[in-house]
C-alpha cells in the first residue's frame, strides 16, 4: 500500500510539472510562422468559367434516352443559372453571346413547343446594356419566327419594340414587322402590331408605304373587325391630312 502511494503521487507531481522551455519556444514559433504564411499568401479568389459550345444535337439526343423534352427543360436550367457560379455572380454582359445564341437554338431544336427559349432571350439577355448583344439574341428571335410563325409571332413582334425603344434602331424594328406582314394582312394579329408598324413607317417618312398598307387592308375587305375598322379609318385620315404622331 505504501508503495501504491508513493506510485501515485510521484506520477501525480510529474503530471502537474511546467511543460519544457523548448517545447514553448517551438510551439510560439509554429503559430508566428502559420500567421506570417497566412498573411502572405495571396487571397482566394474564385475564377468564372466561359460559357462552352454546345456539344452534337445528336449526341444529347442519344442522353436523351427518347425524352428530348425532359432534357431541352433541364439545360435551360443549367444555361439559366450558369451566370451564378460559386463565389461569383457574372453580368450578362460578361457571357459569351455566341455561344449562348448556340445553346438557345440547341434547346428549342430539342423542344420546338417551348416558347421560353424566346422568352429568355428577349427579357433577360436581350437587356444586356451591350448593344451588340441585344442584336444577336433579337436575331436569334427572328431566325426561331421562321421555323413555326403562327406560333412564336408574338416574340418577334416584342423584338421589333426592343429594337425600337432600346436600341433605337426603327429601320431593324420595321425588318421584324415586315416579316409579319403576311399575318397582319389575314387579319390574324392583335390590332396593337399593325399600330406599331404605321407609327414606324410614319417615323421614318414612309407614308406612302403607310396609306398603301392602310388602303389596301381597307379595300380588300381582309379585316372584319370593326373596331380594327375604325382604327384603320382613323388612321388614314391623319394620314391623308398629314398628323403626325406616335404610339
Amino acid at each position: 500500500m505504501i508503495f501504491i502511494g508513493k506510485t501515485f503521487r510521484s506520477n501525480t507531481a510529474s503530471s502537474s510539472r511546467t511543460p519544457p522551455r523548448q517545447l514553448l519556444v517551438l510551439l510560439v514559433l509554429g503559430v508566428v510562422v502559420q500567421l506570417l504564411w497566412g498573411s502572405t499568401r495571396p487571397p482566394l479568389t474564385a475564377k468564372a468559367e466561359d460559357l462552352p459550345q454546345p456539344p452534337a444535337q445528336q449526341w444529347l439526343q442519344l442522353g436523351a434516352f427518347g425524352d428530348q423534352v425532359t432534357l431541352a427543360r433541364i439545360l435551360m436550367l443549367w444555361l439559366q443559372n450558369f451566370d451564378n457560379q460559386p463565389g461569383l455572380a457574372i453580368p450578362f454582359r460578361n457571357l459569351d453571346y455566341a455561344n449562348l445564341e448556340k445553346w438557345l437554338a440547341l434547346i428549342q431544336t430539342l423542344d420546338p413547343r417551348s416558347e421560353y427559349p424566346l422568352f429568355a432571350a428577349l427579357y433577360m439577355y436581350a437587356g444586356t446594356p451591350d448593344p451588340k448583344r441585344t442584336r444577336i439574341m433579337l436575331e436569334f428571335i427572328h431566325r426561331q419566327f421562321h421555323g413555326n410563325p403562327e406560333q412564336r409571332w408574338r416574340w418577334l413582334a416584342f423584338a421589333a419594340v426592343r429594337a425600337r425603344h432600346r436600341l433605337n434602331d426603327p429601320q431593324l424594328a420595321l425588318l421584324y414587322l415586315n416579316a409579319l406582314l403576311p399575318e397582319i394582312k389575314q387579319g390574324h394579329l392583335p390590332q396593337w402590331v399593325l399600330g406599331v408598324r404605321l407609327s414606324l413607317l410614319q417615323s421614318t417618312g414612309q407614308l406612302e408605304s403607310a396609306r398603301q398598307l392602310v388602303g389596301g387592308l381597307l379595300t380588300h375587305g381582309e379585316i372584319h373587325s370593326p373596331t380594327e375598322i375604325t382604327f384603320l379609318s382613323d388612321w388614314l385620315k391623319k394620314l391623308e391630312e398629314g398628323v403626325v404622331f406616335d404610339r
